[in-house]
């Protein structure tokens, strides 16, 4: 199986360490700089020698830049108080995970202590100012939340990536050399990551990817691509890394990498983003298709559909650590952001399962609507989205709505039709569904558990993610 990168034009190859460089220090600052081309020296404040950074300086670096665009978003609010709580709440993140890395890489008693302290301390603090933001949604400060930010889905029935600037509503298609089934983001938001079939075997609109619903139907599709995109400019030219059969889902880390499930390979593929090389590959269980990174990304959790189990991967040795039995047809997953609870989407039982990430125990299951997909919680950890797809012939529009204190549905919101994808804004003021079969986005408003808006796609959009507008 090829490792290599394929070139999607000429040269790119060549030039994308350097737009990789040059976009982690880009647009959190909106500096006006114009983006670094191909065969240029990038215009960045990270050392051009950043490859040769150790893990922990890159880590930080990466966890700055992630901060600086959604504390930039937040200060723009109209009002003061406003300005300071949204400002504030990615600051404090920010600060959590610089707590993290020092936790994972240091070895000063002094620096692991203050660490932890910093950690509850900044928490509760968020938990505190989402509370404060829900609070005044009801009232005024509702208006003062505007849409902002960008959402991008893969549209894997029309082999393409619809991009929204949900502040401006300027829309645009592009189309790519494969059938896209989930999209994502690095951490700093330079690179647009999507994966899929080519396009020539793309499913082109029925089933679409299937998620592990008839054995053996599809392992034989090929050799699937991740192709790497600059977001401010998706018509630029990219590049694609052949990774394996059949790549369901892709997941970024803040070291430069990307993991990949290959549903067709029982394994993932990991790629060094730099390089545009597979590096590693790791074996799961039957047919892994939605994965996540834990908050301090010491752990990737990922669901294989076809043996009822969820893998637990160690991001540090590239090894699997356990298996965990979780019910019928898991299909996605999602962490709360303490790194507690990991919530599983089991489409075949029409409910989720949730695992104590200490012990690796299934503690509960939740009762949602049919065919439930894609599962999110929100940055405060109170809420986890569930998008509930329903089958091809009977296609499902809601969205459950999971307390995670009292473990009960407590909202149903009503989408449209083929639920699947789920994303939201870092304020967690609005969730984002993609619609497999009305080729569209529902925006909720989480405050009032309403859709406030609905925007055409392209066909059959699956993954989603929402990240900062370029």
């Amino acid at each position: 199986m090829r490792q290599a990168a394929i070139a999607l034009s000429v040269g790119l190859l060549a030039g994308l360490p350097g737009l990789a460089l040059a976009q982690a220090g880009h647009d959190a600052h909106h500096s006006g700089n114009p983006p670094a081309q191909i065969g240029q020296a990038p215009q960045t404040a990270v050392s051009p020698a950043a490859d040769d950074l150790p893990d922990f300086t890159k880590a930080n670096v990466a966890a700055m830049n992630h901060m600086h665009g959604p504390m930039m978003e937040g200060i723009m609010a109209d009002d003061p108080d406003l300005a300071f709580v949204r400002g504030m709440i990615p600051h404090h993140q920010g600060a959590i995970d610089m707590a993290r890395i020092v936790r994972q890489y240091g070895h000063d008693p002094q620096t692991q202590a203050w660490a932890a302290q910093i950690i509850e301390a900044q928490e509760r603090e968020i938990a505190e100012m989402q509370a404060w933001l829900e609070a005044r949604a009801g009232g005024e400060a509702a208006a003062a939340a505007p849409l902002g930010g960008a959402v991008y889905s893969a549209n894997e029935g029309g082999n393409s990536i619809s991009a929204v600037d949900l502040g401006t509503g300027a829309a645009a298609t592009v189309s790519l050399p494969i059938a896209p089934h989930n999209v994502d983001l690095t951490p700093d938001g330079g690179l647009l990551l999507a994966v899929g079939d080519p396009a020539a075997q793309g499913d082109h609109g029925s089933q679409g990817h299937g998620h592990g619903a008839g054995v053996g139907a599809d392992a034989d599709a090929g050799e699937g691509l991740l192709v790497i995109l600059d977001p401010q400019d998706l018509a630029a030219p990219a590049a694609a890394v052949a990774v394996g059969p059949h790549p369901a889902h892709v997941v970024a880390d803040r070291l430069g990498r990307a993991y990949v499930s290959l549903a067709g390979g029982d394994a993932i593929a990991v790629v060094d983003l730099a390089r545009a090389e597979v590096v590693a590959r790791i074996a799961t269980g039957g047919y892994p298709h939605g994965l996540r990174l834990s908050p301090d990304e010491a752990q990737l959790y990922v669901a294989n559909v076809r043996d009822g189990s969820v893998s637990v991967i160690d991001t540090a040795g590239l090894a699997e650590l356990a298996r965990i039995p979780v019910g019928a047809g898991p299909v996605q997953v999602g962490f709360t952001p303490s790194g507690d609870q990991v919530y599983v989407s089991l489409r075949d039982e029409n409910r989720v399962a949730v695992i104590d990430t200490r012990s690796r125990q299934v503690t509960g299951k939740v009762d949602v609507g049919p065919g439930p997909i894609q599962v999110l919680a929100t940055a405060d950890g109170r809420w986890v989205y569930v998008a509930n797809q329903g089958s091809e012939a009977e296609p499902n529009d809601t969205v459950s709505v999971i307390d995670t204190a009292s473990g009960r549905v407590v909202r149903t919101v009503t989408a449209g039709k083929g639920a699947h994808g789920v994303s939201a804004s870092a304020d967690g003021a609005h969730v984002f569904v993609t619609n497999t079969a009305e080729d569209s986005i529902s925006v909720i408003e989480a405050a009032s558990g309403t859709v406030i808006r609905t925007i055409p796609v392209g066909d059959r959009p699956n993954g989603i993610v929402h990240g900062r507008a370029h």
